[in-house]
């Protein structure tokens, strides 16, 4: 049976001497001289092997550490294609070779079919990681250059702008020299005034956004929900819509198997005094008395969160025992039976690690719960539900019927001057509060129904934004996310050797739906903690 075998090939701004094409045919040469069939070429074009995800050599990556990996050797031109994270790199190579017995052969490579070539290869290894730092070095000193004299140093404008581009001549090899600066966009740039003026009056952002929502005003990602995550970005570039460029706030991101994994130090942006600022470089959208309203507001939660201010665990008040049935609380790290804290009693529950059970919980709602095919067949079956019982509308717009013919005979029997205006004015009284309260009713069942004529592009956007709110807020956000999604979830003791905690995920809420989903086989992870 002839061996299959894939081919990775990628170029990238800092790697361009090889082209993908040229990459290819040795590749595909070297595979067939060596009587083996391509399974496929994976290509990442012009993608930084440090920064960028790479979303072909992930899907390769993913299909050759699945079950059945549908081919058993893998064909790149040299290390640096792979990347030049030397810790990532060495953990994949070690995964993809002891692991899934996935050969892995950089064409470019001495092959001396002895103990020196893994040497050969570190070495190699090393040398595209001092490459790399130095592309980086120069490419971050050329970017805070940019923003000197007043152009951005890359990116995407933000919303609220729109990018405009200034031709600077050629280089030695002709070709012409693009930089860009900020130009309002006359579409979107009254949002974000509108947001901002807002917000100095201490409105409440998801106010604002379900007021965007329902205004038809699409997000900047183009769908119709408003991430919250999205309003505090709006916030956090106040100095850019003052009208001022600012590099170098971000720490470094790290990456895990390639995918943006947090920041360095775990924190997302670096102390103000190491930004570069250069001011007056675009027209402001705001004023200066909004953007020193919005510093204040955001100084003050700082300094309410600065200190010795209590860490907020997301999962208390959902973990529950299940030897006592008393809540976990967290408490130095950990989530501990509180049971120890009262009286009379004792518990031989162990604690958890709260990272490793918060992973656990994060890792579950991601990849279970927030599925777009598991919450659409939670509405399909609560939408059979309804279309199986009876509806409380019928009777109600009977009820005003009758009401509203009431109300009619009245009103002919004064017009026709049977009766006087004194005979009449308290039951008319009485008929208008009844028809108010059944028209209520009537609004209310109404909206429960439609609550369920949902898109399948709707769902998939309040999952995505749900998604991000899960995994980008801070704690608290985090809390009532779960809070929302979990009825409870109960720690059992250690068992076997090594260990292993089962959690078991009883009950759990779909705010889309805003019903209760009972799953039918609870949800049972196996997890170090």
């Amino acid at each position: 049976m002839m061996i299959k075998s894939a081919i990775y090939v990628r170029s990238s701004k800092d790697l361009h001497n090889v082209s993908c094409e040229a990459q290819e045919k040795k590749l595909r040469k070297t595979v067939r001289d060596n009587g083996e069939e391509v399974y496929n070429i994976f290509v990442d074009k012009a993608l930084s092997s440090t920064r960028d995800v790479r979303p072909q050599f992930d899907e390769m990556i993913r299909l050759a550490m699945g079950k059945n990996p549908p081919f058993t050797k893998i064909y790149a031109l040299d290390t640096s294609r792979f990347g030049r994270d030397h810790h990532e790199m060495q953990m994949i190579l070690y995964q993809l070779r002891r692991k899934h017995g996935i050969d892995v052969i950089f064409d470019n490579m001495p092959n001396t079919g002895t103990y020196l070539d893994p040497a050969f290869e570190a070495i190699f290894q090393a040398f595209d990681y001092i490459h790399s730092q130095q592309s980086k070095a120069k490419g971050v000193t050329g970017m805070k250059q940019n923003v000197i004299n007043g152009y951005r140093a890359g990116g995407r404008a933000p919303y609220g702008y729109k990018l405009e581009h200034i031709e600077m001549g050629k280089n030695k090899n002709g070709d012409m020299i693009n930089k860009t600066k900020l130009a309002i966009d006359d579409e979107t740039a009254p949002i974000i005034q509108e947001y901002l003026k807002r917000r100095v009056k201490y409105e409440d952002r998801r106010s604002i956004l379900e007021d965007f929502y329902t205004r038809g005003i699409a997000s900047p990602t183009g769908n119709r929900m408003w991430a919250i995550a999205t309003a505090k970005s709006i916030e956090d570039n106040i100095d850019v819509y003052l009208g001022h460029t600012v590099f170098n706030r971000h720490n470094e991101r790290i990456k895990e198997q390639g995918k943006p994994n947090g920041y360095l130090h775990g924190v997302k942006f670096k102390s103000k005094d190491e930004w570069i600022i250069t001011k007056n470089t675009h027209e402001p959208i705001i004023t200066e008395e909004i953007a020193d309203a919005i510093c204040d507001m955001k100084n003050k939660r700082v300094r309410e969160s600065n200190g010795r201010a209590k860490r907020v665990y997301p999962l208390s008040g959902v973990i529950k025992c299940s030897e006592c049935g008393t809540n976990y609380v967290g408490d130095g790290g950990v989530y501990r039976c509180n049971s120890r804290s009262k009286p009379g009693m004792k518990c031989d529950n162990n604690d958890i690690s709260s990272k490793a059970v918060e992973d656990v919980i994060f890792s579950f709602a991601s990849e279970q719960i927030l599925k777009f095919k598991n919450v659409k067949a939670v509405i399909e079956q609560v939408k059979k539900r309804f279309q199986n019982g009876k509806s409380d509308l019928r009777p109600l717009e009977e009820a005003l019927t009758r009401i509203e013919k009431e109300q009619q005979r009245l009103t002919d029997l004064y017009r026709k001057g049977l009766v006087e205006v004194e005979d009449i004015e308290k039951d008319m009284i009485s008929i208008k509060e009844q028809k108010k309260s059944i028209i209520e009713k009537i609004q209310e069942e109404k909206a429960s129904q439609g609550v369920f004529d949902v898109s399948d592009d709707e769902i998939k956007i309040v999952i995505d934004n749900l998604g991000q709110e899960i995994n980008n807020a801070d704690a608290k956000v985090q809390k009532k996310a779960f809070q929302a999604l979990f009825e409870e979830i109960r720690i059992h003791q250690k068992e076997g050797e090594p260990w292993s905690r089962k959690l078991e995920l009883k009950t759990v809420h779909l705010p889309i739906t805003r019903v209760n989903v009972a799953s039918p086989r609870g949800f049972e992870p196996l997890s170090p903690a």
